[in-house]
């Protein structure tokens, strides 16, 4: 071997050969390891887009029109009636997202005393139609869904009782059911890492997204609540009525109906509201009476037959009776329009009480109350009428 190769001026070239192979290779490492950093962190922004779900949610209480809000009457004696919320919530995400929750609570507002503090009113929680997810007491309720993949909805009522009226002069004119609610998701990481929403357009830094819808509340201190009444239907149906259910005070008041209704809905026909609105006029269609009632009766039901007849109860009030007035022979007229064009005498139901689906609606029984029947002495001499319907219509009797 040659003594040259390890001469110093031979050695001193060798390592800087080796010196810049080394640096080359750091070099080349470097490159390597920051594009595995950048995949790294463009695989986390991946996962924390993910992360960040986009939800619609939308809370609408059950009644509200184009122009008018949505309203319920107060309960009363022997009434219940209830206020409803469809809740819809969408997962416009893009991906799945896991452990859905939607929390909900009442507050009854404008339920003011003497003094104009609160007199504790609530609006309990009843029932969710259209889910078993939720479960709830006393004011709230809770709704959780394990997951919802991308472009899944849930949809669903909840429904809240009215609170019922004590004494009329407590209630401020703004008396509402407010409902309060929040909405918030898994995002996936550690517990204690905060999920993100975009909720309903809006990004959510602090999650949960929250909101507040309110039905306005009705009270008897008013004509309106005593001449109709407007509810949502339970899944258990219900029995609902205008007036106050008892017996009003005779003196200092022009409240006392001299016509009333009484709607009962038999449970699991899967409607959704019941609004009833009843006018009286002077002058009778006969000169058996003295006034002409008519009744509006409203159960949504897309233009079908119920699936179950629904008990409609006519009343009239002894005093806009003639003297010698025979009930057989008051004419009690229906109407499938809300503006009585086809307008025309009932016939009386078969004798099984069932209307048919060319007669859907049909006069059950007649009864004069007299001292022997009558559910009170105020009752004494008034008519009734029981009607057996499977759609919606006017009434006039």
């Amino acid at each position: 071997m040659s003594a040259s190769l390890f001469s110093p001026g031979a050695l001193h070239r060798v390592a800087r050969r080796h010196v810049r192979n080394r640096l080359s290779f750091a070099r080349s490492g470097a490159c390597l390891a920051l594009a595995f950093l950048a995949a790294a962190l463009g695989t986390a922004s991946t996962a924390s887009r993910a992360a960040n779900a986009n939800f619609e949610v939308a809370v609408v209480p059950v009644g509200a029109g184009a122009s008018s809000p949505a309203s319920v009457s107060v309960s009363r004696n022997g009434l219940t009636t209830y206020a409803a919320y469809k809740v819809s919530i969408t997962n416009s995400s893009g991906n799945t997202n896991n452990a859905i929750r939607f929390d909900a609570s009442s507050v009854v507002t404008g339920d003011l005393t003497a003094l104009n503090e609160d007199a504790g009113a609530t609006a309990s929680y009843v029932e969710a139609i259209g889910t078993q997810a939720c479960s709830g007491s006393g004011s709230s309720v809770t709704c959780s869904f394990p997951q919802m993949k991308a472009g899944a909805n849930n949809s669903f009522v909840l429904i809240f009782s009215a609170p019922p009226l004590a004494a009329a002069n407590h209630w401020a004119a703004n008396a509402a059911i407010a409902l309060g609610w929040s909405f918030d998701y898994a995002s996936g990481n550690s517990s204690s890492t905060p999920s993100s929403i975009l909720c309903n357009g809006v990004q959510i830094p602090s999650p949960p997204c929250t909101g507040s819808e309110a039905i306005a509340l009705v009270t008897t201190a008013t004509d309106s609540i005593l001449a109709g009444f407007t509810t949502y239907i339970p899944s258990f149906g219900g029995t609902f009525f205008t007036g106050s259910g008892s017996v009003l005070p005779p003196s200092g008041t022009n409240l006392r109906p001299t016509a009333a209704v009484k709607l009962a809905v038999p449970p699991g026909q899967s409607l959704t509201t019941a609004q009833v609105d009843v006018t009286v006029t002077l002058g009778g269609a006969t000169g058996d009476t003295t006034t002409t009632n008519t009744a509006i009766v409203q159960v949504p039901n897309n233009e079908q037959l119920f699936r179950t007849f629904a008990t409609i109860e006519l009343r009239r009030d002894a005093s806009t009776i003639a003297n010698g007035a025979k009930i057989s022979n008051a004419v009690v007229s229906y109407s499938h329009y809300d503006d009585g064009r086809d307008l025309g005498p009932l016939s009386a139901c078969p004798a099984n009480g069932v209307p048919t689906a060319a007669s859907p609606v049909c006069v059950f029984s007649r009864t004069e109350f007299t001292k022997k029947n009558a559910p009170t002495p105020d009752d004494v001499g008034d008519w009734q009428f029981i009607l057996h319907a499977l759609e919606n219509g006017v009434s006039r009797w």
